[in-house]
This record gives C-alpha cells, sequence and structure tokens, in this order.
C-alpha cells in the first residue's frame, strides 16, 4: 500500500491546492507485486498521469531521469514512492522555483507500522523540487545500480548551481517498511553494486569478528543496513536505540551525546561505525570530537570505524 498511499496524497493535495495544473509521470520497472495497470489510471483521476516502463536492472537515478524527460512542465517534483505529500509541501515548493531556488524538504519518518511515532529525517535528499533549467544545469540524477548516495550527490549539484531551502514541512511523511537493503532491494537483479557491496558487508562482519570479543556488546551505527551480516555471540546496540530497535538518527550533537552515553551505560564496550554511516562522523563533529579525544580508534579502514570504550584515553594517561 506505500505506493497507492503515495498517490492518493498527491492527489489530495492538488485537489486542496486548486490552481495547480500538474500531471504524475511514474517509472516502473514492470513490478509485479501489484501491477500498475490494473490500479494506477483510476486512483490518480483527473489528474492525467504517464507510465513508464523501464527495461534492464532497477536504477533509482535512471528512472528519476527517465521521468523528467517525459514530464511536460518545467517544475519538477521528485517524490519517493513510500512516502506521502502535503499541499503545503507543494506550495513550499512552488514559491522557492518563483524565488530561483530548490526546494529540499524534510520528511517526518515513521518509526512503526501503525505510523504512531518517528522523527524528522534531516539525512537524505530523495524528495525535492526543482526547475527544469537547473536540473539540465546539474546534469540530472546520477545512475547507480541500487539504492545508494545518488540523492547526495544531486543535492550537491544543485547546490552549487541555486540556492537550497530545506525545512520540516507539515503533512509530509515517510511511511514505514523495512529498512534493511536486502528488502529494499528485492525486485532488482543483483547486478556489480549489490555484488560488492555483498562483499564489504561479509568483509566488514569479518573485521567486527576479530575485534569486538565474543559476549561483548558493542553500539554499532549502520542505519540499520548490516541485517544478517552482523556476527553473533556479540550483542549489537542500534544508534540511536529504542526497544532494541533503530530509531533513526540523533537531532543533533546534543542528542547524538547523549544517547552515546546512555548506550555506553548499558555496557557498550565498542561503537563501530559501518561505511555507509561514515557520514555522521562529519555531520555530528561534537560527538566525533568527543570519540577522537577520550577513546582509542583501533579500526580505521574503508569498512569500518571503531573506537574501544573499555580504555579512555586519559585513563591511559594517568
Amino acid at each position: 500500500m506505500l505506493f497507492p498511499n503515495c498517490v492518493r496524497s498527491l492527489c489530495d493535495a492538488v485537489a486542496d491546492l486548486g490552481t495547480v495544473d500538474c500531471e504524475l509521470v511514474v517509472a516502473d520497472w514492470r513490478s509485479d507485486d501489484w501491477p500498475l495497470g490494473e490500479w494506477l489510471a483510476q486512483a490518480v483521476a483527473p489528474l492525467p498521469h504517464r507510465l513508464l516502463q523501464v527495461e534492464g536492472q532497477f536504477n533509482r537515478g535512471q528512472g528519476r531521469n527517465a521521468a523528467a524527460r517525459a514530464a511536460q512542465g518545467d517544475a519538477l517534483l521528485f517524490v519517493d514512492a513510500d512516502s506521502t505529500i502535503s499541499a503545503d509541501a507543494i506550495q513550499r515548493g512552488i514559491n522557492c522555483l518563483l524565488q530561483g531556488q530548490a526546494y529540499f524538504p524534510v520528511v517526518y519518518s515513521f518509526h512503526d507500522a501503525d505510523h504512531t511515532t518517528g522523527y524528522w529525517r534531516h539525512h537524505g535528499y530523495g524528495n525535492c523540487m526543482v526547475h527544469r533549467t537547473v536540473f539540465d544545469q546539474a546534469r540530472g540524477w546520477p545512475e547507480r545500480d541500487a539504492w545508494g548516495r545518488e540523492d547526495d550527490e544531486f543535492h550537491a549539484r544543485v547546490e552549487s548551481l541555486v540556492q537550497i531551502r530545506r525545512d520540516e514541512v507539515p503533512g509530509f511523511h515517510h511511511q514505514w517498511h523495512p529498512t534493511e537493503l536486502a528488502w529494499k532491494d528485492r525486485y532488482s537483479e543483483r547486478g556489480p553494486f549489490l555484488q560488492q557491496e555483498a562483499a564489504q558487508l561479509h568483509v566488514a562482519a569479518q573485521q567486527l569478528r576479530q575485534v569486538v570479543p565474543e559476549g561483548d556488546t558493542y553500539i554499532l551505527v549502520d542505519e540499520a543496513r548490516f541485517d544478517a551480516a552482523a556476527p553473533e555471540n556479540r550483542a549489537a546496540l542500534p544508534f540511536v536505540e529504542r526497544d532494541g530497535e533503530y530509531w533513526g538518527p540523533p537531532m543533533d550533537d546534543e542528542a547524538a551525546l547523549a544517547e552515546f552515553e546512555r548506550l555506553r551505560a548499558k555496557g557498550a564496550s565498542f561503537i563501530v561505525f559501518a561505511w555507509m554511516t561514515f557520514w555522521w562522523l562529519d555531520h555530528y563533529t561534537g560527538l566525533h570530537h568527543h570519540l577522537e579525544s577520550h577513546f582509542p580508534r583501533v579500526v580505521a579502514n574503508h569498512h569500518l570505524i571503531v573506537f574501544d570504550l573499555r580504555h579512555p584515553l586519559s585513563a591511559q594517561e594517568g
């Protein structure tokens, strides 16, 4: 129901705005879990829509570029299929484009299937509105074989061209679904990119086994993407953690430091950053400085960065 909910929210938002002339363009890799031809036309009416059948291996950037080429308008709104959008988000985007800006709204991401709790997802730039001229100057979306950092690269390209507005938008939501890469990529072929990532997970898990002793508890910063690759006989605490589940990234440095100390008090002997979360160390500079200042970094390579919490540097110096 993720994408039908997205379509329904878009239609409701356009109806609320009243004066916005738009169309829906969907890039589809011949999905068969709920064939779009069976419901999309009726769900989107009376809005015009185009359904593009894309061949080959799933590629998020390729699909978005194809949709942009097929769209007739100059205001391009890119929305993830698992999001639901509001009239407020669309209007803010239009206002930004009228001022020569680009709009990358912050989505509220739900934690649970009942959609009762969540957090403002300040990382990630997959949802946005840009003018076609800016899109063309940015050379469109990078085309990669699976979920990756194409949104970060696209955001950086746009930011080099125009001013970007980014704010929290009421009614703009990311629906809950499993976060593991295996779930996200379950309908795609295991091309070279996925094979490389699986190999990285294997190597990282092997290194983790060598560093963290059996029976120890450690903090795992991986955005819930390690999944079954995490080594056995060791207890991993997700960061941020609520009732044993990953609860999204911290709101700011203060929250990151507080969560770190809370998990450390629960007996964590290491904190481990997997490669997909190395950006955290650049974003949460206070946490990074605290770790570098107080704990020895025992691993630093392309797969893992690990700090040993058992032997604080101040204790060693004393």
